[in-house]
């Protein structure tokens, strides 16, 4: 299930219009990792990751931030095994000058508050 199931199932079961709302959209998402292809893909178990939720809550509160990486990323459209994904360029071959910063630790307990919050 999902990565912190406890928090997910209390954060999607708030008797908002807001939590039925967003319960609605990730259940697809949810149910879809239970496949064969997908299980084999995860590398943390079963669930929804949502990856736009850690950067939205980067955007709100940057406090909750510890730690980042600065790296040159693109995105790649021509393959054929991760067509679309984003790739991140830690050999600095691209020669880019603009960089995104990559969130790599954060204070999840602010992270939960700020998921919480944003459903009541």
């Amino acid at each position: 299930m999902c990565l912190f199931q406890a928090f997910c199932d209390g954060w999607l079961a708030q008797d908002t219009d807001k939590a039925r709302f967003m319960n609605q959209i990730f259940k697809h998402s949810m149910e879809s990792t239970h496949s064969e292809r997908i299980e084999k893909e995860l590398v943390d178990g079963q669930g929804f990751i949502s990856c736009d939720s850690y950067a939205m809550a980067a955007a709100v509160d940057e406090t909750y931030i510890i730690e980042t990486d600065h790296k040159a990323v693109t995105v790649e459209l021509a393959g054929n095994c991760c067509r679309g994904m984003m790739v991140v360029d830690h050999l600095e071959i691209l020669k880019k000058t603009h960089k995104a910063h990559i969130l790599k630790k954060v204070d999840l307990e602010k992270f939960k508050t700020l998921m919480m919050n944003a459903l009541k």
